[in-house]
């Protein structure tokens, strides 16, 4: 088991920036907080390693109880708001997939914590958490692909899934479960279709619409034709670090072949510590492609470019997380009698009602990410639109500006 476990991923930010879209979480029900709090591996571990969130109630993120405990959050719904905080700072992204185990194995030989079952009501509550942390609105679900159709696979075969211009921006949750737990989910309502979640069920179900089949080489042509007829497949390129560990590529590459549309995968980089290179990636280094076994013949990788050619407006909480994770510069456009009163941490001052404000910006990175602010907005709005029309690629306009900042109660530098 050991050498199965022995992989690691970066936090969600990161992999999201570095184009995956296509994410696994393994949740744990612990409605009253500290189920996992003391796993029987914790002495292993540094003090500061140690998420106290494991204390608070909520849906908790893990891989295996006591042994596999560490990730980087303990609350789901903490991935849950980096996901909707990425989102904002990203708009025309590609819709993300998110695969959820509901985790419930327990090992009482070996003294793990009991894990909790997955109930009709557990699912309700599992469901409840996503739309109230990322937002429905957020989402593309089952009920709103089904439509006016007599079920969701007649959808999906006749009416097809949203164009890519309507999916940007989504995100799309699967439930990797089989019986008993996919009855539980499904008996929430009479057809099934008012979870948040996609389920793996049979072809001919009338809830069919995404499949997980881990085996490319067994079911290359199956998920071949599932995929032709307008289904969405799940495959995996490697499992248990077998493949990477022995630089084995047949299953990656059939997995490549059969057009299965999401390629599940340990190792989007190499694992330096292994012999061989072993990686999933498309020609170019890229995680994304258009799928030439149902896409037309003329539509080029070009088309999945998630670059946008308008400004990105941030409310003040969303304008510091960007500031904090991306290698941004933050400009402020206010005069300078404004900005001896006070201004952002960091903040480069070019004051736009300046005669040479647009020579000077000329001289900036345009493909360097700008966070624009001004006193409380107006300005720094114009600013930004003059940005992109000079061919700046990521521009940010705080909204409310400086004085919605300071209300907020964000650091400033005075």
């Amino acid at each position: 088991m050991a050498q199965s476990l022995d992989y690691s991923h970066p936090d969600i930010w990161k992999q999201l920036d570095a184009g995956i879209r296509l994410l696994e979480l393994d949740v744990y029900h612990d409605p009253e907080g500290g189920r996992f709090s003391n796993p029987l591996g914790k002495g292993a571990i540094a003090e500061d390693d140690w998420d106290t969130d494991f204390d608070k109630p909520g849906f908790k993120v893990f891989h295996v109880q006591d042994i596999d405990f560490l990730s980087h959050h303990a609350l789901f719904r903490a991935y849950l708001t980096d996901l909707k905080n990425w989102s904002s700072i990203h708009p025309n992204h590609l819709p993300i997939f998110i695969s959820l185990n509901a985790k419930d194995a327990n090992y009482p030989d070996r003294g793990f914590a009991e894990a909790l079952a997955f109930d009709s009501a557990v699912f309700s509550m599992l469901d409840k958490e996503i739309g109230e942390f990322l937002g429905i609105d957020k989402l593309i679900t089952p009920k709103e692909l089904k439509g006016a159709s007599k079920d969701l696979r007649t959808a999906v075969t006749q009416s097809g899934w949203p164009d890519l211009s309507k999916a940007r921006g989504k995100f799309i949750f699967i439930l990797d479960e089989g019986e008993p737990k996919l009855n539980e989910y499904l008996s929430k309502t009479n057809d099934g279709t008012d979870g948040l979640m996609f389920v793996t069920v049979p072809e001919d179900h009338p809830m069919s619409a995404i499949h997980i089949i881990n085996d490319p080489i067994k079911n290359h042509d199956q998920i071949k034709n599932l995929v032709e007829k307008g289904f969405i497949v799940r495959t995996r390129a490697d499992a248990e670090t077998k493949e990477a560990r022995s630089n084995l590529t047949e299953r990656r590459d059939m997995a490549f072949s059969s057009g299965a549309q999401l390629i599940s995968t340990d190792y989007f980089v190499p694992d330096q510590r292994l012999e061989g290179d072993y990686k999933v990636q498309f020609e170019g280094g890229t995680y994304a492609r258009v799928n030439s076994l149902i896409s037309e013949s003329n539509v080029s990788n070009d088309s999945l470019s998630e670059d946008t050619d308008r400004v990105v407006i941030l409310n003040p909480e969303t304008f510091s997380i960007a500031d904090n994770k991306m290698e941004a510069l933050v400009l402020d456009v206010r005069t300078k009698q404004e900005v001896d009163q006070g201004l952002i941490t960091g903040a480069v001052n070019i004051d736009f009602l300046e005669e040479g404000f647009a020579e000077k910006i000329s001289g900036l990175d345009k493909n360097q990410t700008i966070l624009v602010y001004c006193k409380v907005g107006g300005r720094s709005g114009k600013a930004a639109d003059l940005l992109v029309a000079k061919g700046f690629k990521h521009v940010y306009n705080l909204e409310g500006g400086y004085d919605r900042w300071k209300e907020n109660g964000l650091p400033v530098k005075e």
